[in-house]
């Protein structure tokens, strides 16, 4: 037509060279930032924690319940293979079983180590889930059970919040912005009138407009069987709950005296926390959280990071066993 401009091949790849330079640019800024964030926490942390009290508090961990901490984490990511495989199942449609998806949610662990947040690893599991069963199936799956693993996270923590909220403080409001903010994200979420408006921000884009599309028509057919969602918010309580019963393991094994209740209240707010995006694998954000959420317990700086660092490395060590999958099936 006339007053169209013509862009040769050549034009076009180069424009997309570039395109996807500046994205690569501006994905290495961020990191850089989320770097700078997570050696600044660090350096705060060691300035808040008393030194000479750390290294006792972390040998007097019992061998028993390092041992109980490392076999729940395991059962935890179990559970949680499990649950995402009641979101996968469709009527006449292949899904994998929970072996394999244990395995696809292992690899997913190991890779959260390098990504940014604890949701890092939930483009693996897309990723892989997806030779078998698709990318909008993997993808809605992924993000439903993700959405539902947020409210199993934070019901342990409302039924104890109102009678202890005096005990926490002012990060007692946090529990309830909380829990409206996960409302309200998993209400927009399987409502499927909102497909259209996001779709419309893909027009010129069909790949990604109907596949956006498929994906929302899943969380729809999701909203429409209610029983199984109610049972994989029921396997996400059990997750939390098992969560919540390492790190009270962990306390008790250390010989501190920390309440199973004070656990429900402050570890789910923790693991909230440490999904923010704003250091390396939560790195930095979790500690904090640790200290200044158990504070208002009775509970010192230095068992409180001991616990935090520990449990860091019991799910790091787990994880390992995902980088052997990896390696295996390349």
């Amino acid at each position: 037509m006339i007053g169209e401009r013509f862009e040769a091949p050549e034009e076009k790849s180069l424009m997309c060279g570039r395109e996807w330079q500046g994205r690569r640019g501006r994905a290495g800024l961020r990191w850089l930032l989320r770097l700078l964030v997570t050696g600044l926490l660090l350096f705060l942390l060691s300035r808040r924690v008393p030194w000479r009290e750390f290294w006792p508090a972390w040998q007097a961990l019992s061998p028993g319940a390092l041992l109980l901490a490392v076999a729940l984490t395991v059962l935890s990511m179990a559970v949680s293979a499990y649950k995402w495989r009641l979101l996968l199942v469709e009527p006449g449609l292949g899904t994998p079983g929970t072996a394999r998806l244990l395995q696809i949610y292992l690899i997913g662990l190991f890779f959260n180590n390098f990504l940014p947040s604890g949701m890092g690893g939930d483009v693996v599991r897309i990723a892989l889930a997806a030779r078998a069963v698709g990318t909008a199936r993997a993808a809605a799956s992924v993000i439903a059970e993700r959405l539902l693993a947020a409210i199993g996270l934070i019901l342990p923590a409302l039924v104890f919040y109102w009678p202890h909220r005096h005990e926490l403080g002012p990060a007692a409001l946090v529990i309830p912005l909380l829990a409206l903010a996960i409302a309200m994200v998993a209400g927009a979420a399987f409502f499927p009138g909102w497909a259209g408006r996001l779709a419309g921000l893909f027009r010129g884009r069909s790949r990604a407009s109907r596949g956006l599309n498929q994906m929302v028509d899943i969380m729809g057919r999701y909203s429409s069987n209610p029983g199984r969602l109610l049972q994989v918010i029921l396997w996400s309580v059990v997750f939390q709950g098992i969560v919540i019963l390492i790190n009270y393991v962990l306390f008790r094994g250390m010989g501190i005296p920390v309440k199973l209740v004070t656990c429900m209240l402050v570890v789910p707010l923790i693991s909230a926390l440490a999904m923010v995006p704003f250091s390396i694998n939560g790195l930095g954000l979790r500690e904090w959280s640790y200290i200044t959420l158990f504070a208002p317990f009775g509970v010192g700086a230095a068992p409180s990071l001991a616990v935090s660092l520990i449990f860091f490395l019991v799910v790091m060590a787990v994880s390992l066993a995902g980088g052997v999958l990896y390696v295996l099936e390349k």
